[in-house]
């Protein structure tokens, strides 16, 4: 009787210390569960993220304050909506993404986007925010998707920024373009200019039929020989002149160069038919040519532009003069 008491007692002992046991890894368990459990729900009670919980067929269950800040609505407004059938995720390309959150447990990372509750069916109210969101599903013990919790980030401020910065960069960009056009234009102004001092820095004057005056004045470089060239052949070539007269007298410096260039144009306008004379050559240009051992070889030269032009013209009644017939003796 004893013993069999005695062995109920021992029984219930064990039985006490299992339960004991696992009401203290019950605890533990708790204890353990609390902490994620104060972590999400200090996360949720902030609202500095808007969260909304959902259940497996996409409904809303649960909102926090960061959600209805954004939104503007709070989880009543949400009655009927699913977020598997919003139409503007759909429209955005999202939906596959989200379906497989729903579907296979997989955490979504979705791009930032232009979100309007109010284009909603099933919503018709809220206000319209830039956000990027991300969907967290839950697994529960067989696997299976129990829940998920969708999160957005208010980016407003920063697509904001991104949008000045764009609007100060096409802004910036305009300026520029407008500011090249203008320099473009004065550049071609200038080139205009240019040309037209460089047509004025040699002009080629026509004083009588068939004679032509070229008065240089500055320094007689290769560029500007070049240019005076072809617009003593030009003139040449359309006014079929016979007599030209270089004016030399505004050229300070008569050296090697400027002399073999003046030459050049006398042998070139001797090539269409025309005579060239050099007149207002001083004796200093003179002197200077005999000292470099230059000269003008068959080009006739005159000190002044009238001795010039008074022979130009002797040189234009000669062949009337050979031509005409001879007296009988």
């Amino acid at each position: 009787m004893e013993s069999t008491e005695g062995q109920r007692e021992n029984s219930d002992r064990a039985l006490v210390e299992e339960l004991r046991r696992e009401n203290e890894a019950l605890r533990r368990r708790v204890a353990e569960l609390e902490v994620p459990a104060r972590r999400f729900r200090s996360l949720f009670d902030a609202g500095i993220v808007s969260i909304q919980v959902l259940d497996p067929q996409s409904r809303t269950v649960e909102v926090n304050a960061g959600f209805e800040r954004i939104w503007r609505l709070r989880v009543e407004d949400l009655t009927g909506y699913l977020l598997l059938e919003d139409q503007q995720l759909v429209a955005n390309g999202f939906m596959d993404r989200l379906e497989r959150g729903f579907r296979c447990g997989e955490p979504v990372q979705l791009p930032t986007i232009r979100y309007d509750p109010g284009e909603t069916d099933t919503i018709q109210r809220g206000t319209s925010r830039w956000v990027a969101g991300a969907l967290h599903p839950v697994i529960g013990a067989e696997g299976e998707v129990c829940e998920a919790f969708m999160l957005h980030m208010d980016v407003g401020e920063l697509k904001q920024s991104e949008e000045e910065l764009r609007r100060q960069s096409e802004q910036l960009a305009a300026a520029v373009a407008e500011r090249t056009a203008e320099l473009e234009q004065k550049l071609r102004l200038i080139d205009e200019q240019q040309r037209a001092i460089a047509e004025l820095s040699t002009p080629v004057l026509r004083l009588w039929d068939g004679v032509l005056a070229l008065p240089l004045i500055g320094r007689i470089d290769g560029d500007r020989a070049a240019r005076m060239l072809d617009t003593l052949l030009r003139a040449i070539a359309d006014t079929s002149a016979e007599q030209v007269l270089l004016d030399v007298t505004g050229v300070p410096d008569m050296d090697q160069d400027a002399a073999s260039h003046l030459s050049a144009a006398a042998r070139a306008a001797a090539l269409l038919g025309a005579r060239c004379v050099i007149v207002g050559l001083s004796a200093r240009a003179a002197r200077t040519l005999v000292d470099l051992g230059l000269d003008f070889e068959g080009v006739a030269r005159f000190a002044n532009l009238q001795e010039g032009l008074r022979d130009a013209f002797a040189q234009r009644r000669r062949p009337a003069l050979d031509e005409a017939p001879r007296r009988a003796p």
